[in-house]
């Protein structure tokens, strides 16, 4: 097994969230001259791993390999569409808004990303209207945000999708779908941490699938 050291880091997420190292998780395609990942050149016959997260990090883990699923109920498999990240075919989302058709659009299912995050065409009329108050007042008026893979619907409420961030004394909050600029021909919805809280996934090598499953 190959690891890469670094020796220095820039930037402001490397502030606010430290970190010993990244682990990589997704497919050798786009891996550092393609070197096998971690869980590929292991010898565990079982290569799948899980996550289960959770709004408080202490209570948060990943099993390596399988799915833990007692307490947890399928919600739903689905097939990997590109061997990159973990690809899944985004079929539409729907809000207050209404229901956006996102023909020729992946899911790219990444527990490396906090939030939601597309090009400004695919989201920005999604969440267009969604104001969230930093002060976290009103939260619970806001409108669900479903997302559909293949033909299964995922709910996020709004205590889903917006982000509590802990400010000393203080809470505030912020909005965890957002828009930024991607390069022409990014078809990709990043789908992070904000979508894997409420459905933990079990993510397998052995099928190229990816399953999410909620809390009984």
């Amino acid at each position: 097994m190959t690891f890469g050291e670094i020796y220095e880091v820039d930037g402001a997420t490397f502030l606010a969230s430290p970190m010993d190292g990244i682990l990589g998780l997704a497919y050798d395609t786009i891996s550092v001259n393609n070197l096998p990942t971690w869980l590929m050149a292991s010898d565990l016959r079982d290569k799948s791993f899980g996550f289960y997260l959770h709004n408080n990090p202490e209570e948060s883990y990943m099993t390596v390999p399988g799915f833990e699923s007692e307490g947890y109920s399928l919600k739903g498999k689905h097939n990997v569409v590109e061997q990159t990240y973990w690809n899944l075919n985004l079929v539409s989302i729907t809000s207050g808004n209404g229901t956006f058709q996102t023909p020729g659009t992946k899911a790219a299912i990444d527990s490396g990303t906090s939030l939601i995050i597309g090009s400004g065409d695919i989201i920005d009329p999604v969440i267009e209207g969604i104001e969230v108050d930093e002060t976290c007042a009103g939260i619970e008026d806001l409108p669900d945000v479903t997302f559909r893979l293949d033909d299964i619907d995922y709910i996020l409420t709004p205590e889903d999708y917006v982000v509590r961030i802990d400010m000393g004394n203080q809470e505030q909050c912020l909005m965890g779908i957002m828009s930024m600029p991607v390069p022409d021909g990014f078809n990709y919805v990043i789908v992070g941490d904000v979508f894997l809280r409420p459905y933990a996934a079990h993510f397998s090598r052995n099928d190229n699938t990816v399953s999410f499953y909620t809390r009984d």
